[in-house]
């Protein structure tokens, strides 16, 4: 049922306006080799916001979120590619989204193994934050490293 509905489609200019974002992270030599931990991204979950200011990741992209912009509360300080992914199979997503700290968070979902459909919506998500206002800071390290 839910296959005969027709989704989103990103518009060009909007995928072109994406990767220039992604582009000027790689090529900043300010940001570009800043890598994270799990936990350090857990800590900007947007509860000590004088210290850390919020943040998720999409993919291996770390994304400081627009303070006035709305976000979901799960996605604060938090890997979503495993939540998008599973919302995206129609999977529970209080089952299967493992925080940081908990059994089976590791390894994270590789790319390769995704359809060309998943990668697209994770590239979705990327842009919702990145054209609300968010800014890619750094890379998630274990994200890389499950990569290979």
């Amino acid at each position: 049922m839910l296959d005969s509905v027709e989704h989103y489609v990103t518009p060009p200019h909007v995928r072109e306006k994406t990767l220039q974002l992604i582009a000027e992270f790689h090529s900043d030599d300010t940001r570009k080799d800043e890598l994270w931990s799990a936990e350090k991204l857990a800590q900007h979950d947007g509860s000590d916001p004088d210290n850390f200011i919020t943040c998720t990741s999409i993919m291996q992209h770390v994304v400081q979120i627009n303070k006035e912009k709305w976000i979901f509360g799960s996605w604060k300080g938090h890997n979503v590619t495993r939540r998008n992914l599973c919302q995206f199979q129609g999977k529970s997503l209080d089952t299967n989204d493992i925080r940081h700290d908990e059994p089976g968070y590791r390894p994270l979902p590789k790319l390769c193994e995704c359809s060309e459909d998943e990668r697209e919506y994770l590239m979705q998500s990327l842009e919702g934050q990145l054209h609300r206002g968010g800014k890619i800071v750094a890379q998630l390290e274990p994200f890389l490293a499950d990569q290979s």
